[in-house]
């Protein structure tokens, strides 16, 4: 396996002084890839005209940052108009970006002998799977070499996962970088822009990996809970219980934990949590707007699709 020196970010929705941040504090470095996980621009938040202008602004910071090392990006969810009906414009169909490689969604590409895809399923072990939105079955138990993602704003490593937070937030916070070693492991170190990041294994919370964060705070499943992570654990689990027929299909409790420990981890923690998150669905007299599963009537152990 090649050594490689990576350097890898994503999520700047826009901004160019987090970009500059990232250019002045790895001035003098060299890398063999720089990974851009996607959120290029705001367009979405904002609209077409003002993500192309985003995007003509990052340019020449894509610049410089290609002169220390190959630059491979993706798009992001953010990287095209809001559309109520039709077909959203992206921003790149107005503009391109006339720097590095782009990684089409769902496609693959390669630069320097490095395959990169944008499919998990199309993952093999000499690979690096690069997508914006999170896999959560490849983030666990991916095939590739490596795994690069951006979108959840939660920075976290699981083995040869990275998922790279944010260089700058809605809240209008700049975040933080990554550099990476990748071997036969990838070994991760975190920087902060404007403050000390850390990286940290939540004992509660071990099977969700090692985080990355401010010094100041702490795990975000203990601050906000597991929920946002197990409702798209429950719609897998679920479609694997169910053998991809969802329609009528119902599943037990105790099917579906032990469906997510076959996709997921096989942990007795992730296992507690789990199961706990899926029995207080199943108690429901009726779901929730944001819940992925439904209670069976008359039956407190079994979920079904909504």
């Amino acid at each position: 396996m090649t050594h490689q020196r990576i350097l890898a970010c994503g999520d700047n929705h826009g901004d160019t002084e987090s970009l500059e941040k990232l250019v002045e504090a790895t001035e003098g470095e060299e890398f063999d890839f720089i990974i851009h996980t996607g959120d290029i621009t705001n367009a979405y938040k904002t609209d077409l005209e003002t993500g192309v202008d985003q995007l003509q602004a990052v340019e020449p910071y894509f610049e410089t940052l290609a002169e220390r090392g190959t630059l491979v990006y993706i798009y992001g969810n953010r990287d095209k108009e809001r559309a109520f009906g039709g077909s959203p414009t992206h921003v790149s169909e107005e503009y391109e970006l006339s720097v590095g490689h782009r990684l089409q969604a769902g496609g693959e590409l390669t630069v320097d002998g490095q395959r990169f895809t944008a499919d998990p399923a199309d993952a093999g072990p000499e690979d690096i799977l690069l997508t914006h939105g999170i896999s959560q079955e490849a983030f666990f138990q991916s095939s590739a070499n490596a795994y690069f993602c951006g979108d959840t704003h939660r920075a976290r490593q699981f083995k040869t996962a990275l998922n790279t937070g944010y260089l700058h937030n809605d809240k209008g916070f700049n975040g933080a970088y990554f550099t990476a070693t990748l071997d036969d492991e990838l070994e991760v170190a975190v920087h902060g822009l404007d403050e000390q990041w850390k990286g940290f294994v939540c004992p509660d919370h071990q099977w969700y990996g090692r985080q990355f964060t401010p010094e100041k705070f702490g795990c975000g499943l203990c601050k906000f809970g597991p929920t946002r992570q197990f409702m798209g654990m429950a719609s897998l689990a679920f479609r694997e219980t169910a053998d991809g027929e969802t329609s009528n299909a119902t599943a037990s409790v105790r099917e579906l934990v032990s469906a997510a420990r076959e996709i997921f981890i096989d942990s007795d923690q992730l296992a507690e949590q789990f199961e706990q998150y899926l029995n207080e669905l199943a108690a429901r007299e009726t779901a929730g707007p944001t819940d992925p599963l439904a209670p069976v009537d008359d039956d407190t152990n079994r979920l079904r699709t909504l």
